[in-house]
Formats: C-alpha cells, sequence, structure tokens
C-alpha cells in the first residue's frame, strides 16, 4: 500500500517534522492565548486529580531519576560550588 493512501497520523514521519507538525495549532498564538491554553489544560488536570482517592499519591509521585542524569546533576553541582568559592 502507498505510503499516500495512509491517513496522515499513519505516515512515517521524521523527527523534526513531527515535532513541528506537533506544535503548529500553536504557532503564532499570542501569549494571552497560551495563557489561557495551560489554564484551561490545569483545570481540566485538577478536575481529573480531584476525582481519585489517592489524589495526594498521584501529585507528590516523581520518577526516580538515573544513574546517569544523578551523577550529571552532582557534577553540575560541584562545578557550580566551585565557581562560588572565594
Amino acid at each position: 500500500m502507498s505510503e499516500a493512501l495512509l491517513p496522515p497520523s499513519l505516515r512515517p514521519r521524521d523527527d523534526v517534522g513531527a515535532i513541528f507538525e506537533d506544535i503548529a495549532p500553536y504557532v503564532g498564538r499570542s501569549i494571552e492565548e497560551r495563557s489561557a491554553m495551560v489554564s484551561d489544560l490545569c483545570r481540566l488536570a485538577a478536575a481529573q486529580l480531584s476525582a481519585r482517592p489517592d489524589w495526594r499519591r498521584v501529585l507528590a509521585y516523581q520518577d526516580p531519576r538515573s544513574p546517569e542524569s544523578e551523577g550529571l546533576w552532582m557534577r553540575l553541582v560541584s562545578a557550580a560550588r566551585q565557581t562560588r568559592s572565594p
């Protein structure tokens, strides 16, 4: 089957094309419009969370850091502290 016959959502795309396609609806929007979208999303998230009996646990959850990201963080903290030392 030709890719042209597939719906756009099923056609292969490269990463850059996918990103630009995803952000296309938001390009050129004013800060007020983007702010309204964020507010709407926050209200939706609050409504979904309030419907859960475990909402506190959900809000408190943090993804664990990988050993690589933990090591990078510690190196960055150490470097920042060294630049501040007299």
